[in-house]
């Protein structure tokens, strides 16, 4: 099988997915025969269409590469891809719609006051307490996030995020412990073990995530079997309800009273050797190798599904 592996781009999560895709690359060559392609490069459009890949990896994070454009491309060109389609990967990727949706359907996210298009900052009202959490909508690995701790300390944190994204949300701050849910599958999924995310600072930031030793990833996580149910539950829900496929990563925290709230849904998670995803399919036993190929697997039974139903 030929096997294009997408991985850089152009958003700011650039660096990380470099070293996602040359995981993936690595994991994949011995079976099969791998094209890397960098969709920020001006042939990439025709370089795809000539090698016309069995199914495209895309090891893409942030930006058109995990927001749906890349995705929906690749539907008209008629290539089986891995991951959720291009609705699901526009809709999760924005944190504001994925907050929208999960209010709708009741299911526990944080407060959030949406900034954007504010032209007077001053006039923000926010209704819930300091410390609170500026964010970027439509980024991850913890870009532009600030943990607001006193208002002097808000607009700079909100002209911040701006620098990085035109959407930006005030959050209300939840102290407990950080967990990570990973979720295999297309109609029908499986929810990996469960990881506890300990870190120095108590923030699980772009230098944690991906500096060696920075951070713990605890598995099992220090949660009753309630708590795990009722969080297995809620990431599984959130799934089905945002209509992911392939693979997914739930960022939550538990309070202390043990209420589970979900911060984040990505579609397409780190796959590099400090990777959460990564880690919770060792801890089911799945190889690297064999995770790369089951995303493959998934991405071509939902390609030959929908072949069906057109």
């Amino acid at each position: 099988m030929k096997i294009v592996v997408l991985l850089g781009g152009d958003s700011p999560e650039r660096e990380i997915s470099l070293k996602s895709g040359e995981a993936v690359i690595d994991a994949l060559k011995k079976k099969y025969k791998v094209y890397p392609l960098d969709p920020s490069k001006k042939s990439f459009a025709k370089k795809i269409i000539e090698i016309k890949p069995d199914c495209v990896f895309i090891a893409l994070h942030g930006g058109r590469g995990e927001g749906g454009q890349i995705q929906g491309f690749l539907e008209i060109l008629n290539i089986p891809y891995t991951g959720s389609d291009f609705f699901s990967s526009a809709i999760c990727l924005n944190k504001i719609f994925t907050k929208k949706i999960l209010n709708f359907h009741k299911i526990p996210t944080p407060e959030f006051v949406e900034i954007s298009g504010v032209k007077n900052l001053s006039q923000i009202k926010i209704p819930f307490s300091y410390p609170i959490v500026v964010k970027p909508a439509n980024l991850g690995s913890t870009i532009g996030i600030t943990i607001v701790k006193k208002k002097e300390e808000l607009f700079p944190a909100i002209k911040k995020c701006f620098l990085y994204d035109k959407e930006v949300f005030i959050e209300k701050y939840i102290k407990g412990k950080e967990i990570t849910v990973s979720i295999l599958g297309n109609e029908k999924i499986k929810i990996l073990p469960i990881i506890e995310i300990k870190t120095e600072t108590g923030f699980y930031d772009y230098k944690a995530k991906y500096t060696p030793g920075k951070s713990i990833h605890k598995i099992p996580p220090d949660l009753s079997d309630n708590i795990i149910k009722k969080v297995k539950e809620i990431s599984g829900l959130t799934y089905k309800v945002l209509k992911c496929s392939g693979f997914a990563r739930m960022e939550m925290i538990v309070d202390k009273n043990g209420n589970p709230y979900i911060l984040d849904v990505n579609t397409i998670p780190g796959l590099t050797k400090t990777s959460l995803f990564p880690d919770s399919a060792k801890a089911e036993g799945i190889s690297f190798e064999n995770l790369c190929e089951m995303l493959i697997d998934l991405a071509i039974e939902k390609w030959k599904k929908r072949q069906k139903k057109e």
